[in-house]
C-alpha cells in the first residue's frame, strides 16, 4: 500500500509514467491503467489479465505507449523503451548515440520512428 500510494500521488505530476516487467502490476494497483494499454513480461500476462480488468494487456510487443504511460514486458525491452523516451525528451539523434555508446545492437535497431 505505501508503494501504491505513493505511485498514485506522484503520477498526476509525471511527464512519463513507466514500469518494466511486473510493475505493469503495481501500476494497475495504483488505479494508473484504467481504459489503457498495457504489456509486461509474458511470463506474468495471464496474472495481469485476472487483475487488470479495465485496462487492455497486449502481448508479443516490447513496450507499449498509452499517452504518458509506457510500459515495458521485460529487461531489454526497458532497453528499448528507455531509448525511446530519451529521444522523446532529448532528441532521435541523442538516443542513437547513446544506443551507440551503449553498443546495444537489438534486432530490429533502435531508430524512434514509433
Amino acid at each position: 500500500p505505501v508503494m501504491t500510494d505513493w505511485l498514485a500521488k506522484i503520477a498526476p505530476r509525471c511527464q512519463w509514467l513507466t514500469s518494466v516487467c511486473t510493475g505493469s502490476l503495481l501500476l494497475h494497483e495504483a488505479g494508473l491503467t484504467d481504459g489503457k494499454r498495457i504489456t509486461t513480461h509474458w511470463g506474468f500476462i495471464d496474472q495481469l489479465r485476472e487483475h487488470a480488468l479495465t485496462a487492455t494487456v497486449l502481448t508479443d510487443v516490447r513496450y507499449v505507449r498509452d499517452g504518458n504511460l509506457v510500459t515495458a514486458a521485460g529487461v531489454s525491452a526497458g532497453i528499448d523503451m528507455s531509448l525511446w523516451l530519451v529521444g522523446q525528451i532529448w532528441g532521435v539523434e541523442h538516443a542513437r548515440g547513446t544506443q551507440r555508446l551503449m553498443e546495444y545492437d537489438p534486432a530490429p535497431p533502435y531508430t524512434a520512428d514509433v
